[in-house]
């Protein structure tokens, strides 16, 4: 039987729907791994200090949260207007964002190594979310996957050339970051309350925020669950286990336009989604949870 030959990677953005890229990343179920993502970002002083100095992800979590994807997914697959268009915007965002971590150490988003980070941390945190809930990728697929989310690197400010060679490479890389590079500060748990407490309100907000918890925190590497003091045992890691056999099994039935919907729907709307009573809300959950925390919101 003849084997499906995968695309040859392009030299700039934007990717098209052919390639591995937005085979992983137009899945629905890989926004399940946002948090994970994103607690593994701002365990970087660096990064951390800059989300809470300069982001809106208690002001506003909704709000940046599609603004997030928006960005993200024009870059990687909108036309190449829009790809360039994405460029020049986060260039401009980050510009502003500096100054000193909780460690008293100067930071700047433009710095390559954070850059890296948060580059790795979504390249990482998808594939391990895809995996769990879809077929594992070839080889050569995640080789194919890994060429391509290099250009994303570039993309968002990495200088070309510095994303480390090869998948496994790119594995020692992610490995070497959490052992010697990460520490929770201040920061990082300000931003984590305000993740691990999913803004969405009534019943629906109950119904999700379990599965959210278990997939954010079990997914960590287990050094970060530490730092965060999250707590994990064999309990809470079957639970875990169930919440991804369910959710691999419902990507089984879903017919594929639906689980690409949210992709879909964002790159043929020409700005990013808004939904102002939810955006209100979510705002005012998060803020309380800030204080009951005892996190200034």
């Amino acid at each position: 039987m003849a084997t499906r030959s995968l695309p040859v990677v392009p030299d700039r953005l934007p990717l098209g729907p052919d390639s591995v890229y937005w085979k992983v990343n137009s899945e629905l179920g890989i926004f399940a791994g946002g948090g994970r993502a994103l607690l593994m970002q701002v365990a970087h002083p660096g990064v951390g200090a800059g989300v809470e100095q300069h982001s809106s992800y208690a002001a506003d979590p909704w709000g940046r949260f599609f603004r997030t994807v928006d960005v993200m997914m024009k870059l990687s697959f909108g036309t190449p207007e829009q790809s360039a268009r994405q460029q020049r915007m986060l260039e401009k965002m980050h510009r502003r964002v500096k100054g000193n971590t909780d460690l008293g150490r100067s930071y700047d988003a433009n710095a390559v190594d954070l850059q890296m980070w948060v580059w790795a941390t979504l390249v990482d945190t998808a594939l391990v979310v895809y995996e769990r809930i879809r077929p594992h990728l070839g080889r050569a697929e995640r080789a194919q996957y890994y060429e391509e989310s290099k250009l994303m690197a570039y993309g968002c400010g990495v200088p070309v050339g510095a994303c480390p060679e090869g998948f496994e490479d790119f594995g020692r890389y992610v490995e070497r970051v959490v052992a010697e590079e990460l520490e929770v500060t201040r920061s990082a748990r300000a931003v984590a309350a305000a993740a691990m407490s999913l803004p969405v309100p009534g019943p629906l907000g109950l119904i999700a925020a379990p599965p959210h918890q278990l997939i954010t925190i079990g997914l960590l590497h287990p050094s970060l669950r530490e730092q965060y003091g999250f707590d994990w045992g064999r309990a809470k890691q079957c639970q875990l286990d169930l919440t991804l056999a369910a959710g691999r099994a419902a990507s089984t039935v879903l017919p594929t336009p639906l689980r690409r919907l949210g992709a879909t729907i964002t790159l043929n709307r020409d700005k990013p989604l808004r939904v102002p009573w939810l955006q209100r809300r979510g705002a005012e959950m998060t803020g309380q949870r800030l204080d009951e925390a005892g996190f200034a919101s």
